[in-house]
Order: C-alpha cells, then sequence, then structure tokens
C-alpha cells in the first residue's frame, strides 16, 4: 500500500458531495412527502374553482373577523410578549442575585413545561366572573368585570403561552453582548436606559426581530386559547378553518384559510430577514 493511498483513507472532518447528497436524502424524502406535498394539496384545494373560495372567505363577515381579529391580536401579542420577555432576559443577563435569576428562570420554565389546557385554565382562573381579579375588585367595592370572551382574554392568553418562546431566544443573543459595552457608555456620560437604548438594542436587533417573526407565526397559528378564553366574539382563522370542515365541509374555503395564514407568516419572515440582511440573522443565530 503506498503512501498516498494511505493519506486518502485515513479520517477527515470533512464529507465528500456524494456521501453528504446520501446522508441528506432521507431528510428530503420526509420533507417533500410531510411537508411539500401537503402544501401544494393546500394549494391545489383552494384553488379548485379559481379563486371562488377566496372571494367567498372575503366576501363573509365571519372571515373578515376573523382574518382582522387573528393578524390585529397576533401582532399585539408579538409586541407584548417582545417586551416582557426582553425585560426577563435583559434581567437574567445583569443580575447578580443568584435568587432573582433563579426566580426568573422558574418563572420561564414552569409555564414552558405546562400545558396548554393548564395555562387556559390557569388564565381562567385569574380573569373568570368569580375569579381572582374580580374577587379582588368586589373586596374594593368594584362591580365585576367581564374579561372572558374578549380578544383582550385572547391575547393575555397566548402572550403567557409564547412569553418562554421569547425569554429563550433573546436570551441567547443577549448573553453574546459584552456587558462592558454599557458601562463604558455609562462612563462616557449617558444614562443607564440610554445606554441601553443605544448600544444593547441595536447590538440585540436582529435577534429581537428573529424572535418577533418566530412568535408572530405561532400566534397566527392558536387554536386551544382562541376557542377556551375568546369564544364566538374573539374568532381566530384556526377555529373558522376547524367549523369548516367538520361542520360545513367547505373544505376549499378551509384551504384557502389556511393559505392565507401560511402566506402572511411567510411575508412576516420575508420582512424579518429584509430588515436585517440574513448575515445579521446568520451571525445572530450563530452566536446563540
Amino acid at each position: 500500500m503506498t503512501v498516498s493511498m494511505q493519506l486518502r483513507r485515513e479520517w477527515t472532518p470533512f464529507i465528500r458531495k456524494r456521501y453528504a447528497l446520501v446522508a441528506l436524502l432521507p431528510a428530503v424524502i420526509l420533507l417533500s412527502v410531510f411537508v411539500l406535498y401537503p402544501l401544494v394539496l393546500l394549494v391545489v384545494e383552494s384553488s379548485t374553482n379559481g379563486f371562488e373560495a377566496y372571494g367567498r372567505i372575503l366576501a363573509s363577515g365571519s372571515g373578515r373577523k376573523a382574518i382582522l381579529t387573528t393578524f390585529t391580536a397576533s401582532l399585539i401579542v408579538t409586541a407584548v410578549v417582545l417586551v416582557v420577555g426582553s425585560v426577563i432576559a435583559w434581567t437574567i443577563r445583569t443580575t447578580t442575585r443568584p435568587w432573582l435569576r433563579g426566580v426568573c428562570w422558574a418563572c420561564v420554565l414552569i409555564p414552558f413545561w405546562m400545558g396548554t389546557i393548564v395555562k387556559n385554565y390557569a388564565i381562567i382562573l385569574l380573569i373568570s366572573k368569580e375569579g381572582v381579579i374580580n374577587t379582588a375588585l368586589g373586596w374594593l367595592g368594584h362591580k365585576p368585570v367581564q374579561m372572558m370572551y374578549t380578544t383582550p382574554a385572547v391575547v393575555l392568553g397566548i402572550s403567557y403561552s409564547l412569553i418562554p418562546f421569547a425569554v429563550l431566544t433573546v436570551n441567547a443573543v443577549f448573553q453574546t453582548i459584552d456587558l462592558n459595552l454599557l458601562r463604558n457608555a455609562e462612563v462616557m456620560g449617558s444614562t443607564r436606559s440610554g445606554a441601553i437604548l443605544r448600544v444593547m438594542v441595536p447590538l440585540a436587533m436582529p435577534g429581537l426581530i428573529a424572535s418577533g417573526a418566530v412568535v408572530f407565526a405561532l400566534a397566527v397559528g392558536f387554536y386551544v386559547t382562541p376557542v377556551t378564553l375568546g369564544g364566538a366574539q374573539a374568532p381566530f382563522l384556526a377555529g373558522l378553518i376547524q367549523t369548516n370542515i367538520l361542520e360545513y365541509f367547505d373544505y376549499p374555503a378551509a384551504a384557502a384559510l389556511a393559505v392565507i395564514l401560511l402566506v402572511v407568516a411567510l411575508l412576516v419572515m420575508i420582512v424579518a430577514v429584509g430588515l436585517v440582511g440574513t448575515g445579521s440573522i446568520r451571525r445572530a443565530i450563530t452566536r446563540s
């Protein structure tokens, strides 16, 4: 055996192109069968009679209300989740008190491990007519406030479910920020809030935008929380899709609603990439 043959057979961290293609083949097959093929069927089903299904949805009051409620509530949820999640993640990053960091992690991980039904029931215990909030208002001499079956109740429930996702992703970005940069800004005369706004926020912006896009994409697809906390007063597209399938057997309309959800979520992702650039998001993901 020659020396050249021995060198060719030595271990190398790089995989040859043909072997890489073979290794990727199972993933490509699974992606094609369980993702791409159903999406193609969805688009075909929604356009069975041209764009007639889309026209019926946009012409119906229930369809327009569901679309408006879904996307408006999801935008509010995204803003709330990003603000609350960023505050918690920044506290975890900067606090020197182990007990405070532990409390923050507990507040994030315990809801993250809980099921959706349990989290919704916790919200019901807070905002129902005889819940904690209305009981406290009664002690103060106020009349009970109707909070169940409203859009704010849905926003609260979805936000409660998605805050852990924001904290986990944003915290990873915050961990890459050198706190000495903020201290230097304060030494140069900046206030603490000014240092956060002018130093921390720009550095974390790619991660914040990417996290917001993911949160929005998750929020628009919620089903159990809008049905449980919103009812007919706060219809979401996921609930309307279920109604069209199980009650009206209107599969083209259900498929059209699903396509609308997918397209809007995809557009949000594209806008997020356009705002910060693929390079910034790639660096943020690599650092995290």
